[in-house]
């Protein structure tokens, strides 16, 4: 008996009015990729993506540490007013998460995947400025002599009402590039004096919370000298770092006999600044302990 071919079968079933050409199949080959259609986005894309967005941040990252560290916050301002955290916070949001989320959202299937960067690019730079507005309120805008030390003060200390009875002192005007060095003098008016000391242990604001009252730091060189402690004393304080008091000493040019050092509280910790033994100029600032 013979057997009928599949073609044969396809001939004798088709029907007058038929337009189906007589094939091996009817069911279409499956599409190759590439071939038409959305290609499926693999994990080497979506690592690719993530890195270059990386590299971004980390190029807009990169130059405002550069302002934060060498401008805002000099030597080791950071350690001592306790920036630290806060310029963590804006590097794991700006550096880690913005790459992190590309790296989860990227696919190039999705119609919406333009929208998707932008939101998370418009995110990471609302978290930065943000960031970098608070670090700037924070920052040392003024490092004032006071009786027998140094007092950080930032623009988030300073009510508006003493900078406004500060507005025609130029000493008081305050550098957007770096903290400035000044000195400030109790009033002369005893009614005046007897307010910021009630206003000191009521609401723990003193002299330098007083704008208006800021000289320039030469001219009470002579105050500051007659206040200075001897860098021993500041050796026999930091038993365990004295080759880190060395090395302070050596960076300033000078030798021990030739500086002093006045304490100097922040926030976080306190510190010492260094100055010159014969004329009250800073030399350095440490965070050695000063008490």
């Amino acid at each position: 008996m013979l057997r009928r071919s599949v073609f044969d079968h396809d001939a004798a079933s088709a029907r007058p009015g038929d337009t189906r050409p007589m094939t091996a199949a009817t069911v279409a080959p499956p599409s190759r990729p590439g071939s038409g259609g959305a290609e499926r986005t693999g994990v080497a894309d979506r690592l690719r993506a993530a890195g270059i967005h990386f590299g971004l941040s980390m190029a807009a990252a990169l130059p405002v540490l550069a302002v934060v560290l060498l401008a805002w916050y000099p030597g080791p301002l950071p350690a001592l007013l306790g920036v630290g955290a806060i310029l963590l916070i804006m590097l794991g949001v700006d550096v880690v998460l913005g790459p992190l989320f590309t790296l989860i959202v990227f696919d190039r299937r999705k119609k919406r995947l333009a929208w998707d960067l932008a939101t998370i690019a418009a995110v990471q730079i609302g978290a930065l400025l943000y960031g970098l507005f608070t670090v700037y309120q924070g920052r040392p805008a003024f490092v004032v002599f006071v009786k027998d030390r140094f007092e950080v003060i930032s623009p988030a200390d300073l009510r508006p009402d003493a900078r406004a009875a500060a507005r025609g002192n130029p000493p008081a005007r305050i550098d957007p590039l770096g903290p400035r060095w000044v000195a400030a003098r109790l009033p002369e008016s005893a009614a005046e004096r007897s307010a910021i000391l009630f206003e000191a242990l009521a609401h723990n604001r003193d002299v330098q919370h007083h704008p208006r009252l800021y000289v320039d730091y030469a001219d009470e060189a002579a105050q500051v000298l007659a206040r200075a402690l001897p860098v021993e004393r500041l050796r026999a304080l930091n038993p365990a770092r004295l080759a880190q008091v060395d090395a302070e000493v050596a960076a300033t040019g000078q030798s021990a006999a030739a500086l002093r050092y006045l304490p100097l509280r922040g926030p976080a910790r306190d510190g010492a600044v260094l100055v010159d033994a014969a004329d009250g100029r800073v030399r350095r600032v440490t965070d050695l302990a000063p008490w």
